[in-house]
């Protein structure tokens, strides 16, 4: 992994973190669970999105059905 994509997966961690954050922030402020449930899409999001995740859910090739 090069340096460059580092810094990108890197700031998009913190920019999650910070989402994360403030909606509980948020909903401790409001006294309902509204706004972590409207982020609650967040975490899936970013485990699909992980780098080298995708391969493990492909099936392998040349291989005979049955």
């Amino acid at each position: 992994m090069r340096a460059w994509e580092r810094s990108v997966y890197l700031v998009a961690a913190l920019a999650a973190v910070l989402v994360a954050v403030s909606s509980i922030a948020q909903a401790i402020r409001q006294g309902s669970w509204e706004p972590v449930i409207s982020v609650g899409w967040l975490p899936a999001v970013i485990i699909a999105a992980w780098p080298g995740s995708h391969r493990r859910c492909l099936g392998r090739r040349n291989r005979r059905a049955g």
